[in-house]
């Protein structure tokens, strides 16, 4: 199970996300050092500063394969070969509508593109070609398979079977993986690209890997067309907390940021793996248990990735919490009306619309 990272190609399709170059190294630096496997460095023929960043990018010690992106021309097809990436990834739809209202093509003249591109890649001599069937979560599966097939036939390496929409759910990504991968046998890889429009685009690609894909595709952030892409952080955390699979996630934060600021966005308080509110709490039954184990409400400590946790009192603030805070405080919850005190963290809490800071909740605890 691998991921090809394609913050730089995807992610910068982004509505309004420019990256400059110098962004641009920082971001594949901080994935070469998270580690991942491949990462899509562009669109050849289109990004002008492609062929620097190649070359910038293969001094980077530890480096991941780089591979980039090529329409289904010839003179794309040679601007591709020129930069000399490890992996050169093309597409084709295969799904009715654009095979026939996007493209003006039927079924077998679309089978002929795919051989023609395929064959031209090859004499380009380009190692590996990786094949995206686009739309193929609206095709006709059995077109779908025919493709791939066809694909294999050709010379191609990997097919990348594309959720163009976002409308696959995880269970469909699971049987579509696995009857793929009965199909075309262990010769050749499966990769996977999946929207988030429905909010399944990290769960979509990790049951496509589990099912048995060789890759899923994803960016930092999620950035992409519309709602995005599976995102990195969600995935390699995933895969190394939960799968064991060694990725270096104390680079997660760093590379987020980085991502963040290059794109101009912020992130979520509560955004997964990446949110500096991950781990604030004020409710009563959660800070009662944090207190005996944090394990018992936290799927992993906040240091993996960099963050910390943050205590406060509030509405939802119970008689443990406010009588540890009191402990905090030097104050001996024994001799005092805690309950009393709750209402009192309660009232003021709602009144202001938030929790209390430090200085509010210890000026109601020692009154």
């Amino acid at each position: 199970m691998k991921i090809i990272d394609s913050t730089l190609r995807e992610g910068e399709q982004c509505f309004g996300v420019y990256f400059t170059l110098q962004s641009r190294k920082d971001i594949l630096a901080r994935l070469a050092a998270l580690g991942v496997e491949e990462v899509e460095l562009g669109v050849a023929g289109r990004d002008t500063d492609l062929a620097e960043l190649m070359a910038w990018g293969k001094k980077l010690p530890r480096r991941p394969l780089f591979s980039v992106w090529a329409a289904c021309r010839q003179q794309d097809l040679r601007a591709a070969a020129a930069l000399e990436p490890d992996r050169l990834h093309i597409g084709v739809p295969v799904s009715d509508p654009h095979i026939t209202t996007r493209l003006g093509l039927t079924r077998d003249t679309l089978l002929k593109l795919l051989e023609t591109s395929l064959a031209q890649a090859r004499s380009l001599e380009l190692p590996y070609v990786s094949l995206g069937l686009e739309d193929a979560s609206r095709a006709d599966p059995a077109f779908v398979l025919q493709a791939a097939l066809a694909a294999r036939d050709a010379g191609a390496s990997r097919v990348r079977l594309s959720d163009t929409v976002g409308v696959w759910n995880p269970l469909a990504v699971a049987e579509r993986v696995a009857s793929m991968r009965q199909a075309l046998g262990r010769g050749m890889d499966i990769g996977l690209h999946c929207h988030n429009d429905f909010g399944l685009g990290t769960a979509n690609a990790l049951a496509g890997l589990m099912a048995g894909a060789d890759f899923a595709d994803a960016s930092v952030l999620g950035l992409g067309e519309r709602a995005g892409l599976a995102a990195t952080e969600e995935l390699a955390a995933y895969m190394t907390l939960r799968l064991g699979h060694p990725y270096a996630v104390a680079e997660l934060r760093g590379l987020c940021q980085t991502v963040a600021s290059a794109a101009g966005q912020n992130i979520a308080a509560r955004k997964a793996i990446a949110g500096e509110g991950l781990f604030a709490c004020e409710t009563g039954l959660h800070l009662h248990a944090l207190a005996k184990d944090p394990v018992l409400f936290e799927p992993f400590a906040p240091e993996t990735f960099g963050l910390r946790r943050m205590a406060a009192l509030g509405k939802k603030s119970g008689r443990a919490a406010v009588a540890a805070k009191l402990v905090d405080l030097g104050l001996d919850p024994s001799g005092l009306d805690v309950e009393a005190l709750v209402l009192r963290i309660r009232a003021a809490a709602e009144a202001l619309g938030r929790p209390l800071t430090e200085e509010e909740a210890a000026g109601i605890l020692k009154d």
